[in-house]
């Protein structure tokens, strides 16, 4: 095969740069294998060994993922955290056979690519981490397919915030939408919460997301004003991972949103003003065994009981209210109705 004896060659080249340590460091090389997925290989990798491979991949392009080996055992696919799967395996009693990972997906829709990183580990006896590598990264066209980015905005874009040249205008977050509720407290009423309005408006896939590091999020931007113009974009506090033309009208940007954030947002120039899109983003709760939509009220009060801070100050409401939040939404994802709210 063309592209292993080329990784193989870069791997060669890499080793003559950077002399090994004492000990055998295993290389993974990722093959691109078409329709049929990708292909994780290595060699010396001592016999009955354990294996682990995380990839973290597009969850709006990729989804049931599926591992195999030639020789071996796969003894778990852990696929809990949409966009991301941790694959566990041990090599064979051969060890002078390649260690050969078949990794497959369900593709959703027609586009092409989406694996963001692999990282593969060979575990000792005691659990712990050998020296391993993997080749390619994530930015590898053998991984990733080329895809031409948007034009970097952020040194534009904070120029003329600083200069006052272009306002900015706020986007409403659905956090701001819990804010200023004053109805019935209940899931039917904060899942409306999260409704959008598809208006012209840049749309988020997944509908809801966890900013847990490792789940990426796609926006759809509609055409800009002017045929074939480029939106000039920025990202708060999410990693831009790709971003080109969409399959029809308009654009996408794939971002990974930093961890922990439920702040998150997509800025927009026109060149006459900047427009904020907040991005739908909480962190990553452990839910209470058993909520389900009949005791979701009893169990977020007891949720915000025992979050609660020590005094009642003025910032008690504003917590009580992102609290309400992040759990509505890490239910409205583990339960799977983010993509009806968001619709409904």
């Amino acid at each position: 095969m063309e592209a292993k004896k080329y990784l193989c060659l870069i791997g060669l080249l890499l080793t003559l740069l950077h002399p090994a340590p004492a000990a055998a460091q295993v290389t993974f090389y990722v093959l691109d294998n078409g329709d049929q997925g990708y292909i994780i290989e290595a060699d010396d990798i001592n016999a009955g060994a354990g294996v682990e491979i995380t990839v973290v991949y597009d969850s709006n392009l990729l989804a049931r993922p599926q591992a195999s080996l030639t020789q071996g055992r796969v003894t778990e696919v852990f696929d809990a955290v949409p966009g991301t799967v941790v694959i566990r395996a041990n090599q064979g009693d051969d060890a002078s056979q390649t260690f050969d990972l078949h990794l497959s997906f369900d593709r959703i829709g027609a586009y092409q690519g989406g694996i963001f990183s692999v990282e593969g580990k060979v575990l000792g006896p005691d659990g712990t981490s050998l020296a391993s590598r993997t080749l390619p990264s994530a930015s590898t066209p053998a991984v990733l397919p080329s895809v031409s980015c948007l034009p970097e905005p952020a040194e534009a874009t904070d120029e003329g915030a600083e200069n006052g040249d272009l306002p900015l205008i706020p986007g409403q977050s659905v956090l701001q939408r819990f804010q200023d509720f004053r109805g019935e407290r209940g899931l039917r009423a904060y899942a409306a919460l999260f409704r959008r309005n598809l208006a012209g408006l840049p749309v988020q896939e997944p509908a809801v997301a966890l900013s847990d590091g490792k789940t990426p999020v796609r926006i759809t931007l509609p055409e800009p004003a002017g045929q074939g113009d480029t939106p000039d974009i920025a990202l708060s506090d999410a990693k831009l991972l790709r971003c080109g033309k969409a399959q029809g009208e308009g654009w996408e940007v794939t971002a990974l949103p930093s961890e922990g954030t439920w702040s998150a947002s997509l800025l927009i120039s026109s060149g006459v003003e900047i427009v904020e899109f907040p991005l739908v983003v909480v962190p990553p709760i452990a839910l209470p065994d058993g909520v389900s939509e009949k005791n979701f009220l009893a169990e977020m009060d007891r949720f915000l009981a025992a979050h609660a801070s020590p005094g009642k100050g003025e910032g008690e409401a504003p917590r009580r209210t992102l609290l309400e939040y992040v759990f509505t939404a890490n239910y409205l994802v583990h339960s799977g109705r983010e993509r009806r709210a968001a619709s409904e």
